[in-house]
């Protein structure tokens, strides 16, 4: 089963607010509320018998997630991607193939975590450095 935190409407994605907790022909299910909205979910049971909400359920989007979306609604990704999109605004996972929507952002993130990484290295060997300069100097004046 898919699990959709985004939806697409008004030509953009948002993120979902809130489950619905329902049965169904007797089975538990629990789902996100997207596009279709929390009222048509109240609506939908009062028509069907088969269906009996348990209760909704608010959803709180952590701040790295509202990142995560604002960063995917900048690149104007159509309607039609929703799972890839809603697994990267979930928990940050890109798709493994080459060839997807999300590709620049994955490879922009690439770069800057690589940068990171060798910000993180180049202040290792400085400190290296000083360590050895303190070294030479000990020798130097007559030490060890």
């Amino acid at each position: 089963m898919v699990i959709v935190l985004i939806f697409y409407k008004n030509g953009k994605w948002h993120i979902c607010t809130e489950k619905v907790h329902y049965t169904q022909h007797g089975e538990e299910i629990t789902q996100y509320v997207g596009s279709e909205g929390h009222d048509w979910w109240v609506d939908f049971e009062e028509k069907w018998e088969h269906t009996e909400i348990i209760e909704f359920i608010p959803v709180k989007p952590t701040a790295e997630q509202l990142q995560r979306l604002e960063e995917i609604n900048e690149l104007g990704i159509p309607d039609g991607f929703g799972t890839i999109c809603s697994n990267y605004v979930r928990e940050g996972i890109f798709p493994e193939d080459v060839n997807h929507p999300l590709r620049l952002l994955q490879l922009q993130k690439e770069n800057e975590l690589q940068g990171i990484e060798l910000s993180e290295q180049e202040i290792e060997n400085i400190e290296q450095g000083q360590q050895i300069s303190e070294l030479e100097i000990h020798l130097l004046m007559g030490g060890i």
